[in-house]
């Protein structure tokens, strides 16, 4: 008996996650004299692949013009944006390592930051599992659910990178060229990109060039990664802290930080209170009234068990209290607006 030929969009969805994995595994190599190239080329191939495989499964066509060719995927990808599978920014995202992709694929590929790649490499490949996992729940369990990578330099964000090169367009030709592709990526209309003289005219007599582009939103509104590893001594334990930057800086680096809580954050709540000859409860109130609990300068949750902390406070947090009972004697956190 003839073995039943496997529907199309399930031969597509299988090759884009034997790509995206073998991107991966591209990225990761320890000797890769073409690592970003190949990268982005299975990375845009797998999303290609996989928007083609929900667009024939949502009995859509994907053929263009009369030879049998099928869409590009940009077109693919900015359909599946149009039909609401991926937002605004995750297709943004994709789109970057499409164009980034076409300029490796056509021409030369330009410097590119590791935090550009490793941000468009974590992001492209988390959509991709949640696409998967709304879409084709069953073939998730077939994607491995996690890719270890090392790094030893003192990276910061995609961000902050973008910025920077940003500030260079006008005096280096590979930081024009890589904005340029960044943003024909977000700029993408569903049929063509605009080209590296449209890109130009968005900020031809203005000071600043970021405000004008299309990326300033994206930096201000996309989750940004930035891979840490977290060497912890005997006797340490690592906490991890986001804490939320100025609106005026995108860029938002990661700060690590080795701490000793004991000698950082001497004061449990009641001592703090003692120290500034106040009670328990009235620390408690203070330092949340005063916004000093949360910021790292004078405060340090412990976790103590599944659910319960340990607050502790600086010689910091102690000197902010003493300074407002000296300003306003009279303070008092309960009946404070």
């Amino acid at each position: 008996m003839a073995q039943r030929k496997r529907r199309e969009y399930l031969q597509l969805l299988d090759a884009a996650k034997a790509a995206a994995e073998t991107g991966v595994d591209s990225f990761n190599r320890v000797r890769h004299p073409y690592r970003y190239q190949t990268t982005l080329m299975l990375l845009a191939n797998a999303w290609e692949l996989l928007a083609k495989a929900v667009l024939l499964q949502k009995k859509e066509s994907i053929a263009r013009g009369q030879r049998g060719e099928t869409i590009s995927g940009e077109v693919a990808v900015f359909r599946l944006e149009q039909k609401q599978v991926l937002t605004q920014t995750q297709a943004e995202t994709i789109q970057q390592v499409i164009s980034l992709r076409h300029a490796a694929t056509h021409h030369l590929l330009p410097a590119v930051p590791v935090e550009v790649m490793q941000h468009l490499l974590f992001y492209s490949c988390k959509f991709f599992r949640e696409v998967i996992e709304k879409l084709f729940p069953t073939h998730l369990k077939s994607l491995s659910e996690n890719y270890v990578s090392l790094s030893f330099t003192d990276l910061t964000t995609y961000a902050d990178k973008v910025q920077r090169s940003v500030s260079r367009v006008r005096k280096s030709a590979s930081d024009k060229k890589l904005v340029w592709l960044l943003e024909r990526g977000i700029q993408f209309d569903g049929e063509a990109y605009i080209t590296e003289g449209q890109f130009a005219e968005k900020y031809r007599g203005k000071k600043k060039i970021l405000p004008h582009l299309g990326l300033s939103d994206f930096v201000k509104t996309a989750d940004m990664i930035r891979i840490v590893p977290v060497q912890a001594p005997r006797n340490f334990t690592a906490d991890i802290s986001l804490r939320k930057g100025s609106a005026a800086d995108s860029s938002l680096p990661v700060l690590v930080k080795k701490t000793d809580i004991e000698v950082d954050y001497p004061l449990l709540t009641r001592e703090l209170g003692l120290k500034v000859g106040k009670s328990q409860n009235w620390a408690a109130r203070a330092v949340t009234v005063l916004n000093l609990k949360g910021d790292p300068k004078y405060h340090q949750p412990v976790r103590a068990g599944q659910k319960a902390l340990i607050h502790r406070y600086s010689a910091a947090a102690e000197a902010a209290l003493r300074e407002k009972l000296v300003a306003e004697p009279g303070f008092d956190p309960y009946h404070t607006k």
